[in-house]
């Protein structure tokens, strides 16, 4: 598979293009096949080419389920550096009068060393200049009728020395590319068991001028015989103007059957379906919404679902509701301190009908859980403004604004907002910055001789603390000895203190010997910062305690 891989990768980038879109239109109609059989194809401009293909019979009953042919076809190369094939070939249900193709496509990959697991082996006296290989194909019971037309439609390869192909109908025209099954004809239609909009669209979208817009939907299809093959979804807007997104399941050499979400080995079931709706430019703004799906099963039959009941989709370019000069106000507020006071969010709408009703602020960037917004009814001002209520954590945080939806008592709606691809909306609400850090007034420890071993008595300290913006909420203590070593004593949370005593209580550790000891200690208020008194070392930052160290006498 290295080898493979190799290979596929020297290729062109439209070679190895998976099938994705639009449910392919008829392939242009075969050229009548080549007296030679064993002749290389005609059109190659490669030094790569194929040079035999044929099935080993030409017909075959699947009516069983169980039926299998042989395909044999040859890899020539003629460039004296090539190291051998890799590739991959394709069979699709074929109209043997238009030559239109059906349904998903059979393929497996092909290599020098062979693919027994996909059912390809490798011919005696293989080459790096010429190989043999046999697909054992099986055979797919159902069809449109009871007689299908299998055709090659594609090989690609590449010899490892920088030539490749990506031969399709014109090619291999030349050869014996196809053969007839007898199959039960399946006249069975997927079937439509979910369509809804993409997880994690909005109600509203914004147009951009001049680019038009997109709507992504989810669905849910199964077909137990022939399988799903692709689909198309229809969406109606104002005026009754529609637009279509189509998929089609295809085969990728790396990937396997890709295009629509998860698909079973056989596509009779496929989940979380994604399509893509393009709406062109200039759209009148409105509601859009999914009003019919069509699925089309592998063996060409296709059915429309109608009176669907999904969610509608308004489309804006905020040319008929606009919105100017959005701000919080206050732009800083005090979440310290609790409760959190409330912000106002303010904007200057125009062009409303009946007037706005709702104010939706959707996204708070990279910050979304920092910020809530307290009600989406807004409040009109005497200035004209409105204005919705907002409230950011208690703490540090800061919140950029970067979605909205605006309504109006019609209908109307218009968006703001980085997050719906919308213009940019330059509104922050942050707290105020933590900038006065908690300055020590006194401390005392009571009692201030304690006994060796005496692990019982509980001993308070006491500090008293002036103003500070974000408070105290957290103090580690120390017990520094003679010699200037410090022993943590505890640590952890207090109650948040902006001024006044805090009162912090603990024991003796175990083992302390007899001596004079002092405290020290270190507060961290609710960003996070830090300040120290009484701890040793003059890299350590610390000041020294008001009114002189705080001694502990063990005796």
């Amino acid at each position: 598979m290295i080898v493979l891989r190799r290979l596929l990768a020297s290729m062109t980038a439209a070679g190895v293009a998976c099938l994705l879109g639009a449910v392919p239109a008829a392939a242009a109609a075969p050229a009548a096949p080549a007296a030679e059989h064993h002749a290389v194809a005609p059109g190659a401009a490669s030094a790569v080419g194929v040079s035999a293909l044929s099935f080993s019979a030409k017909s075959v009953d699947a009516t069983s389920g169980s039926a299998t042919i042989d395909l044999d076809w040859t890899m020539t190369s003629s460039n004296p550096n090539a190291s051998g094939f890799g590739g991959d070939i394709h069979l699709r249900r074929m109209n043997p009068k238009t030559g239109a193709y059906l349904g998903t496509e059979l393929a497996v990959d092909f290599d020098s060393q062979g693919s027994p697991s996909g059912g390809v082996t490798v011919g005696s006296g293989a080459t790096p200049a010429s190989t043999t290989y046999t697909w054992t194909v099986a055979v797919p019971q159902y069809g449109a009728t009871t007689k299908t037309t299998w055709a090659v439609s594609e090989i690609r390869g590449a010899d490892g020395a920088g030539d490749s192909i990506d031969w399709t109908a014109p090619q291999l025209s030349a050869f014996p590319r196809t053969f007839t099954a007898k199959t039960t004809a399946d006249q069975g239609t997927p079937s439509l068991d979910q369509i809804a909009l993409a997880q994690g669209t909005q109600a509203t979208v914004y147009e951009a001028p001049g680019q038009g817009a997109t709507l992504s939907y989810r669905l849910d299809s199964q077909e137990s015989r022939s399988g799903v093959y692709g689909g198309t979804v229809v969406i109606t807007g104002p005026d009754g103007r529609t637009a279509r997104g189509s998929f089609a399941i295809g085969w990728d050499w790396s990937e396997g059957y890709q295009g629509c979400g998860y698909i079973d080995w056989m596509q009779r079931q496929v989940l979380d379906c994604a399509v893509t709706v393009p709406l062109p430019a200039g759209l009148p703004e409105g509601d859009w919404k999914a009003t019919e799906v069509d699925l089309t099963s592998n063996a060409g039959v296709t059915h429309a679902y109608t009176g669907l009941t999904g969610a509608a989709v308004h489309v804006t370019s905020d040319s008929v509701l606009s919105a100017t000069g959005f701000a919080f106000t206050p732009g800083q507020i005090d979440s310290w301190h609790s409760p959190v006071p409330t912000a106002q969010l303010s904007l200057r709408p125009s062009g409303a009908v009946g007037g706005v009703s709702s104010v939706q602020l959707t996204n708070w960037g990279n910050n979304a859980n920092e910020c809530t917004q307290l009600s989406t009814t807004p409040t009109v001002q005497d200035d004209g403004t409105i204005t919705v209520p907002v409230r950011g954590l208690r703490g540090q945080f800061s919140c950029q604004l970067t979605g909205v939806i605006i309504t109006d008592g019609h209908g109307d709606q218009a968006v703001y907002g980085s997050s719906l691809g919308a213009p940019d909306i330059d509104a922050t609400l942050t707290n105020i910055p933590d900038t006065v850090l908690p300055t020590v007034d006194t401390v005392t420890v009571t009692p201030d001789t304690i006994a060796a071993g005496d692990t019982q008595t509980s001993i308070r300290l006491t500090i008293d603390v002036s103003a500070s913006t974000a408070g105290v909420n957290a103090l580690d203590l120390y017990l520094v000895d003679a010699s200037g070593h410090a022993t943590s004593i505890q640590f952890g949370g207090v109650p948040v203190t902006f001024s006044g005593p805090i009162d912090e209580y603990f024991t003796l550790p175990e083992g302390t010997a007899p001596g004079q000891y002092t405290i020290g200690f270190r507060l961290q208020d609710q960003g996070y910062k830090t300040v120290s008194y009484g701890l040793p070392g003059s890299g350590s930052g610390s000041q020294p305690t008001p009114g002189g160290p705080v001694t502990l006498t063990v005796t």
